[in-house]
């Protein structure tokens, strides 16, 4: 059907053409009355299909009615009618015209017809008896001598144009079939390739650019800024207290909350601006048109509004709030790695200045990308020539004043006589990649003294080994750690894991208290550092084998003056009690404080009042005098 309506138009253009060259050729004055109005019929009967297949040619044909069909054999009849009517003017009623042509220009007009319609057999059978019914009728009619040889030969043409149709349209079917499986092979290939660039390129929860692709979007702004000038400016921000909504409402509202700030984004953004979530609540915005710190904070100021709205998700109302930090390419850095690093530094700022803001990289940001820039490469070369070296403070015990063992702490101490504070490097070295060799540096470390001492006949008791948050992120290094010591002879009778709030938060509490739990079963004990000062340290000591807690010394310092420090110091060692876990205060710096808290049940002390950290050798000293007063 398709094919008969996209061909009827030209079908009707031939038509008119060949009847208008047989009435020029056959223009005989005493004929004028029956080839003028053939002529004129034949042109309306073209202009009327042609305007009927114009209208129907756009349609999606996917079902053929009976009345269609009808149409369709009708159609293909009137298509043959004009060349009907001449062997019936000719033949039948011995009108004035040459038979011979009559014949040439009907046999012409079959072989055309049947092959513009041999798509649909129907149509092209249509076509081709309504010709050969009206020359073979009309050769009989008019008494013809060669009717019988002309009504053989229509017979014999019949026939092969009949098979020419089926065989034909055969053909074009199966190369119909043929083109539409290949069709439909690419349209899967193309979704398969549409399917494959969703998942690679577009985080699934908020429909965003996910991280891999924004850093390619990124690289290629960053080429282009290259090649032809001008700015753009990057944001990256952070949902404040994200993780307060997955923990009370679960992390299926979360993802709501995600793909409800993802919208409000896009809805305050231009359509040019690149969008991406680059990690479980960060997004990373690209401006393009954004070329100064005003229009930034324009931006900004417009999009922290947008978030600050509450959301209603899943029967709750949710009140979402952002940070951001903000660099200026090339003004800032012109580097997509680089810019990632300040805008992190800027968000950093944000969050610290009390959230809900945006921070754009400036001279004292960019300061201290310097400074820790130096502190990175003087930590290279530290690592390299073993300029890193480890201290210890002693644990006394507040009952009996006997040794308990000490804590590891890493010192760092320039060239030039300075000392770098081990907060400042290690989060230096956490966020450069370089903790893992630190921390192996510093295992190494203990390792060795402790088979030193022990070589010395000196029991250290149990040396507390602090963990950086970011050493449970790898917890293969972790245990391979632990098997560098247990390959030096070094278990849990000798060794403390020394843990803060801070490897609980943000990394899967499940995944944390398995790991803790392996090593706990390995017969390693845990100690959970500034107790106190964490917003969820109770709930943590539910979930984890701990068996020690370590009192922060800013309860311990105000011992002797504030009641309040006194009567959370005596909380928490109630809390040690009843979970039968050991408590040591840290800070203790007077005789004061150390009997207080001697009378408030505290296990164990730690602090100047005893010692400062003192290296190695002075800790063997320190032991041996230790062992010569017990006996």
């Amino acid at each position: 059907m398709s094919s008969v309506v996209s061909g009827t138009a030209f079908g009707a253009f031939i038509t008119g053409l060949n009847a208008l060259i047989y009435f020029i050729g056959a223009f005989d004055e005493g004929d004028v009355y029956f080839l003028g109005p053939w002529l004129g019929a034949v042109f309306l009967l073209c202009v009327g299909l042609s305007w009927m297949s114009q209208r129907a040619n756009g349609r999606l044909i996917t079902k053929v009615s009976k009345r269609a069909a009808r149409r369709l054999i009708l159609t293909s009849v009137l298509l043959a009618l004009p060349w009907a009517a001449l062997p019936i003017h000719v033949f039948a009623l011995h009108g004035s015209g040459e038979p011979m042509l009559v014949m040439v220009v009907c046999t012409g007009m079959l072989a055309g017809g049947v092959l513009m319609l041999h798509r649909a057999l129907t149509a092209a059978v249509s076509y081709m008896a309504t010709i050969f019914l009206a020359v073979t009728g009309s050769v009989l009619w008019g008494g013809w001598e060669e009717a019988l040889p002309i009504t053989a030969y229509c017979f014999l043409y019949g026939m092969f144009l009949a098979y020419f149709a089926v065989s034909a349209g055969e053909t074009a079917r199966q190369r119909d079939d043929s083109v539409n499986a290949l069709s439909q092979a690419v349209d899967g290939l193309r979704r398969a390739r549409d399917e494959n660039y969703l998942l690679a390129n577009i985080d699934d929860t908020t429909g965003l650019l996910n991280r891999k692709a924004f850093n390619t979007r990124l690289a290629e702004a960053v080429a282009r800024q290259a090649a032809e000038g001008g700015h753009f400016s990057v944001l990256l921000m952070d949902l404040d207290r994200f993780k307060n909504v997955n923990d009370l409402f679960g992390h299926s509202v979360g993802d709501e909350l995600l793909a409800e700030i993802a919208r409000r984004l896009r809805a305050n953004l231009h359509e040019g601006d690149v969008i991406g979530r680059i990690g479980g609540d960060e997004f990373s915005i690209i401006l393009v048109d954004a070329a100064t710190e005003d229009e930034i904070r324009a931006v900004a100021g417009r999009l922290l509004e947008a978030l600050n709205v509450p959301a209603r998700l899943a029967g709750r109302q949710v009140h979402p709030g952002a940070s951001i930090g903000a660099v200026i390419c090339p003004d800032d850095a012109a580097d997509p790695v680089e810019l990632f690093l300040k805008a992190d530094l800027a968000l950093n700022r944000a969050k610290e200045s009390g959230r809900g803001q945006c921070v754009k990289f400036d001279s004292q940001l960019r300061e201290q990308v310097i400074n820790d820039d130096r502190i990175e490469a003087g930590l290279r070369d530290a690592l390299k020539g073993n300029l890193l070296y480890v201290q210890y403070q002693p644990k006394i015990s507040l009952r009996d004043g006997t040794l308990m063992g000490a804590e590891a702490l890493v010192r760092w101490t320039l060239p030039d006589g300075q000392k770098v504070s081990p907060e400042w490097f290690l989060s230096i070295a956490a966020e450069r990649g370089m903790l893992p060799a630190l921390s192996r540096h510093i295992a190494e470390a203990v390792a060795e003294h402790i088979t030193g001492w022990r070589a010395q006949g000196l029991d250290p008791g149990k040396i507390a080994l602090n963990i950086h948050p970011d050493d449970i992120k790898s917890p293969e290094l972790l245990m391979e750690t632990i098997q560098m010591f247990e390959s030096h002879g070094i278990r849990g009778d000798a060794l403390l894991l020394e843990i803060t709030e801070g490897c609980l938060i943000g990394r899967g509490t499940d995944m944390v208290s398995r790991l803790l739990d392996a090593i706990a079963d390995r017969g390693y004990e845990l100690s959970l550092d500034d107790f106190g000062t964490g917003h969820a340290a109770l709930a943590h000591l539910k979930k984890i084998p701990v068996a020690e807690i370590k009192i922060d010394r800013s309860f311990v310092s105000g011992l002797e003056y504030r009641r309040d420090d006194r009567a959370i110091v005596a909380a928490i060692i109630e809390i040690a009690r009843g979970m039968g876990i050991r408590s040591v205060a840290e800070g203790v710096e007077t005789e004061a404080q150390c009997a207080i808290l001697r009378d408030l049940g505290v296990d164990c002390g730690q602090g100047y009042l005893w010692s400062r950290p003192i290296s190695a050798e002075s800790f063997a000293a320190f032991l041996a005098d230790q062992q010569r007063k017990t006996g």
